[in-house]
């Protein structure tokens, strides 16, 4: 009888060893899969922040050539320091208040 008892236990042993197995690799690709989901995030993250510095950068170079026209130039010059083209008169209006 001591046989029929160990035979049992050891058609038991391979399938809970395959079990233990099978449940490791399902929980190692779980955490795998976790963390490939995870770069991905931060993968589309850090490409829109890309996206965003870029159209920042256009912006900002398109405004750079816009000051450095004449037209923006000479505006500057007679609007804020109040200078005029060689022979032209500027005329100031002063008012008094009484």
């Amino acid at each position: 009888m001591s046989e029929k008892v160990k035979r049992p236990r050891r058609k038991l042993l391979p399938g809970l060893v395959g079990t233990v197995l099978l449940l490791a690799v399902l929980i190692s690709f779980c955490v795998r899969q976790a963390e490939v989901m995870a770069a991905r995030k931060r993968l589309a993250d850090i490409e829109r922040e890309i996206e965003y510095y870029r159209a920042m950068n256009e912006a900002l170079q398109e405004q750079a050539e816009k000051l450095k026209s004449p037209e923006h130039i000479e505006k500057v010059a007679r609007e804020k320091l109040g200078l005029v083209m060689p022979g032209e008169v500027q005329y100031m209006l002063v008012t008094t208040t009484e």
